[in-house]
């Protein structure tokens, strides 16, 4: 075999390799990490607050009904979601918070502890949504598989199967050409039926935010239904957050 031969089949080989590691779980993750702007910068994701505004399907014969959700966190262990709409003329405000091990709602200022089904649902909903946050992916807990090739929004993405003792299994979708995460599907409590129902969750629109690459715009599906839509209008990070922000009213 020539030398011109021999050249052409090892860099058959290394771009057969390069293929290869990019299939990897924790070659994805990695790259996911550096599109997003590297270790150090995804780590102000741990301490943040987002404003999105939207529509959502769950108030029955009001599609597209318009929702500001307003989230802040402090991971892990700490989180406030804040949900404000209008309804027959009138404003409504809905607080759901844990502070460590307990939890507490509020709605229209009338506040009461977060029944014990309710925190741990809500705990675990909040474990799938840290993962967003990638960094959480390198810890030792955690096993990553692959998962098949698939499309998101008609583009090429692959996928990361995350399985953690005590937790649901969490699917994790990547955009092949960009690296960045565009969908997260999980399992969740429907608080109807009180059964598992698969739940969606789709990211778009990156912009960059303080040397991050962060999503503007969301939709989540519940069991195939809309159950929000929106963007973001507020992104803030915290190097900080007084302990009186997730502390009960």
């Amino acid at each position: 075999m020539s030398k011109k031969s021999i050249s052409f089949v090892f860099s058959l080989l290394l771009c057969a390799t390069a293929a290869f590691g990019q299939g990897k779980p924790q070659a994805i993750v990695e790259r996911a990490i550096q599109a997003q702007g590297g270790e150090a910068k995804i780590a102000k994701l741990r301490m943040m607050r987002i404003k999105v505004e939207g529509t959502t399907d769950l108030i029955p014969g009001q599609p597209n009904f318009p929702i500001t959700v307003e989230d802040i966190w402090q991971m892990p262990g700490r989180y406030k979601s804040t949900s404000s709409f209008q309804l027959m003329g009138n404003a409504v405000t809905q607080t759901q918070a844990i502070d460590g091990d307990t939890g507490w709602m509020q709605f229209n200022g009338q506040t009461q502890d977060l029944p014990k089904e309710a925190l741990a649902e809500m705990k675990e909903q909040k474990y799938a949504e840290d993962l967003d946050r990638l960094s959480f992916l390198n810890e030792k807990v955690i096993e990553l598989s692959p998962l098949e090739e698939t499309k998101i929004d008609n583009k090429p993405a692959v996928g990361v199967f995350v399985k953690s003792k005590g937790h649901r299994d969490v699917k994790l979708y990547f955009d092949k050409s960009s690296g960045l995460l565009v969908k997260r599907q999980h399992n969740v409590l429907d608080p109807v039926s009180g059964k598992e129902v698969s739940q969606e969750v789709l990211f778009s629109d990156f912009q960059d935010k303080d040397g991050v690459k962060h999503y503007r715009k969301i939709a989540a599906y519940r069991g195939g239904k809309k159950l929000f839509e929106g963007k973001v209008t507020e992104l803030e990070f915290f190097d900080k957050l007084e302990d009186k922000v997730f502390a009960r009213p």
